[in-house]
Formats: structure tokens, C-alpha cells, sequence
């Protein structure tokens, strides 16, 4: 595999291998410069956003579309490679979805912001932070995606980490 040098969340880099590694296979010749370059430039490229994507600093806020269990451990990996004080995760998920092993695997240390994506599908914040709390998973529910991010905001110091995620849907009402 070819030694591609950015910053990316450990999955990501995964993913990155397994795609070199197809072409490889397949024996499709694709200039390094290019690969490199359409990595480097992959939100521009496809205009697909909210894989570990860093939005802001101080406090970091970072959002991720991870929203089955698989894409939340892999989350919950990377956070455990990030320096942060606390952290805010701003949680939402949608309403047809087993959210059991999801709830029961998120940090019992953070002050969780549970809110409903501007969806039918979007499952009721009060509904998710009474489930949420038999997990020991302490917060308050919100109408939206965005009075939860600015309680988040408003609550974060500049060493603290905000999470948005749980959902596509909640990450798209953010970025």
C-alpha cells in the first residue's frame, strides 16, 4: 500500500487501504499524485462531509456521521486518541433504529444534548434521553439539532471536546 500522509480518523485510514489495496488487486494503474490529490481534496471532490470533520477549535468541535453501531465504536476509538478536558456530544438518531447496544456502549462521562433531527424519522429527544438513561447516560433533550448544538457551545470550555453525531441527519443540520 502506498504511504499516504494526512490527518484522518483511524478508520478512515482503513478505508484507505482497503480501496489501495482493491486497485492494486485489479492491477489498476492510477498515479500516486492523484491518489494523494483526490484524498487530500475528497469534500471537495464528492462534496461528502461529516467523517471526523473538525469544524471549529477552542472548543474543538467535531462532527460524525457514524450511525450504526460499528461506525459509533470506531468513533468511540477515536475519541479515545483525542486530548480533551470533557466532553458535549450532541446525540440524535432516528426513530426506526435498535438504539440499545448504541446507548449502551457511549461514555458515561459526558454531558450528553439529545435532540430530534428536522426529520419524520427523527426519534423524540425526550423519548431518547429516557432511554438513554437507563445506560447511566446523563443530559437534557431539546427540540432541534441546533438549540442543542448552542447549549453545547454555550456550555463547552476551551479545552472541551463538542460531538455532534448519532445520525446523518444531525450532522447535516450542523455542517
Amino acid at each position: 500500500n502506498k504511504d499516504i500522509s494526512i490527518q484522518l480518523a483511524d478508520y478512515q485510514t482503513e478505508n484507505i487501504n482497503t480501496a489501495l489495496t482493491t486497485i492494486e488487486l485489479l492491477e489498476i494503474k492510477i498515479k500516486d499524485e492523484y491518489i494523494i490529490n483526490g484524498i487530500n481534496n475528497h469534500v471537495s471532490n464528492t462534496g461528502l462531509r461529516g467523517r471526523w470533520e473538525k469544524l471549529s477549535e477552542n472548543p474543538r468541535v467535531i462532527c460524525d456521521t457514524g450511525h450504526n453501531l460499528d461506525g459509533i465504536q470506531n468513533i468511540l476509538i477515536q475519541l479515545k486518541k483525542t486530548n480533551f478536558n470533557k466532553l458535549h456530544f450532541v446525540f440524535g438518531t432516528v426513530n426506526d433504529k435498535k438504539i440499545d447496544d448504541i446507548l449502551s456502549i457511549l461514555p458515561k462521562d459526558a454531558q450528553y444534548y439529545f435532540c430530534k433531527a428536522n426529520i419524520d424519522r427523527g426519534l423524540n429527544s425526550d423519548e431518547l434521553r429516557f432511554n438513554a438513561k437507563k445506560y447511566n447516560l446523563i443530559g437534557e433533550s431539546y427540540e432541534s439539532v441546533e438549540l442543542a448544538f448552542n447549549n453545547a457551545k454555550k456550555n463547552a470550555l476551551k479545552d472541551d471536546l463538542i460531538l455532534i453525531g448519532g445520525s446523518t441527519f444531525v450532522v447535516a443540520e450542523v455542517i
